[in-house]
């Protein structure tokens, strides 16, 4: 394992890590308690010495807790973009040069059966340049054709899998859980022959099949094997509403497309296929209805195990969570006043350290994961959140902490309830931004708490 050069940086480290996770802040005049140490978390996140690298492994130990049986490991893309008119040296081209900066895509280790957060298995940054104006777009897609998968920037799908598998070493299964960008031919052949993993991916390309037909046509001639109701919550371009789906599930023999690997892959790949779409009577407002399209290299063989392709697919939520907590509704990187992006790439690794802190509190709301409050607080936190808790319980049955003093379900009940939640099981759970209100309250009251320990 990597380690600093000197042990007063460490030193720097613990305590700027351990404020942002306080905080919720990753603005370093809101973190720092003096303008001395404003100065010394901005020497520490510019010091050449610092690398990402040393960074990255700190966030990795987070996943030596990992004893899970069968681990999802769920994988996306994110940008982190800035204003054109901000000065930051070394960003690259985001949303097709409307603004600047880079893309992030991490691999969140959630365990498939009571699915606890693990933690961060890997991450990695792109930065892509600026485009060349002598060459036209033709030219471009011409030779991003030309290129074979291993060399084109799709690569980090199946790279980044590679460089987590070390870090859930003590998992017997694994599956990797994706969305449509990562429907990609060498890349369902490589998880499965190349690392011997399972996957879980949603089709994005209606691919011929070695029957001379296409995925969606041979999906058409399946019977439906089940139906069943899910509660869709609003979002920005469908309504809340309980929609009403139907399952159909089989296996296809893929057809290989023209996209180029250096390793040599089959002619023809076989997958099962999971389609979970809404019935019509259900659909309100017009709106598009729901359709999802699922290839795995699990075996189903019967509606239960469509159904859990299905709920371990909707795991990949919780990805889109972390960036949340990175972004806009939370820690908001991409308002970070640092001055360059290699500044930026090691202040976004330090706030991963604190997001999954928070979608841990998340995954463990419900009692379910099993995990325990040493996971993600320290002893005098521990003391402190179990003297919190009997203010905030309330002398009714309804208003007790339901949860074991020693599991992070304890604890987060009691972050939810100082973010402002009721406390009833009939109210909205909290999500990553009470969460984050709610840690950052907590650690007023830690601090409190240590100066009464110190000054009776």
């Amino acid at each position: 394992m990597m380690s600093l050069p000197d042990l007063r940086l460490k030193a720097v480290f613990n305590k700027l890590t351990k404020r942002i996770s306080e905080k919720q802040t990753l603005s370093l005049r809101k973190l720092s308690t003096s303008r001395n140490e404003e100065i010394q978390f901005g020497r520490f996140v510019g010091n050449k010495r610092v690398s990402v690298d040393f960074l990255e492994q700190e966030l990795y130990s987070q996943m030596d807790n990992c004893n899970s049986d069968h681990c999802l490991l769920i994988e996306d893309t994110s940008q982190v973009g800035f204003s054109l008119a901000r000065s930051i040296k070394d960003l690259g081209k985001v949303d097709k040069g409307q603004i600047k900066g880079f893309y992030i895509h991490p691999v969140l280790a959630i365990d498939a059966v009571n699915y606890a957060c693990y933690g961060i298995a890997s991450v990695e940054f792109i930065s892509r340049p600026w485009p060349q104006a002598a060459l036209t777009h033709n030219q471009k897609s011409a030779a991003r054709s030309r290129a074979p998968f291993e060399e084109k920037e799709s690569y980090r799908w199946l790279d980044s899998i590679k460089k987590a598998l070390p870090r859930c070493s003590n998992s017997k299964a694994k599956t990797v859980v994706a969305d449509r960008e990562a429907d990609i031919y060498p890349l369902l052949t490589g998880l499965t022959d190349e690392l011997g993993v399972d996957y879980v991916i949603r089709s994005r390309i209606d691919r011929g099949t070695e029957n001379g037909t296409s995925i969606s046509g041979q999906v058409k001639e399946w019977s439906e094997t089940s139906c069943y109701q899910l509660k869709v919550p609003a979002t920005d371009k469908r309504s809340a509403h309980m929609a009403k789906m139907v399952v159909k599930y089989g296996k296809v023999s893929l057809r290989k497309t023209e996209s180029k690997s250096i390793r040599k892959v089959p002619a023809y790949y076989s997958t099962y296929v999971v389609e979970v779409k809404e019935l019509a009577e259900s659909i309100v407002n017009n709106e598009e209805p729901i359709q999802w399209l699922l290839l795995t290299s699990h075996n189903i063989d019967n509606p239960e195990k469509a159904l859990q392709i299905i709920d371990w697919y909707k795991q990949r939520w919780n990805v889109e969570q972390v960036f949340r907590t990175l972004k806009s509704k939370g820690l908001r990187i991409n308002t970070s006043q640092l001055g360059d992006y290699e500044k930026l790439k090691k202040m976004t690794v330090l706030a991963l350290i604190s997001a999954v802190k928070v979608i841990q509190l998340i995954k463990a709301r419900e009692g379910q994961t099993g995990q325990l409050m040493t996971a993600t607080f320290n002893e005098t936190e521990q003391e402190c959140m179990v003297l919190l808790n009997r203010q905030l319980e309330g002398n009714t049955e309804k208003l007790k902490n339901p949860y074991s003093q020693s599991t992070l379900a304890f604890a987060a009940w009691v972050i939810a309830r100082l973010a402002g939640w009721s406390g009833y099981q009939s109210q909205r759970p909290a999500g990553p931004t009470d969460f984050l209100i709610g840690l950052q309250r907590f650690d007023e009251r830690v601090q409190g708490f240590i100066l009464a320990k110190e000054h009776p």
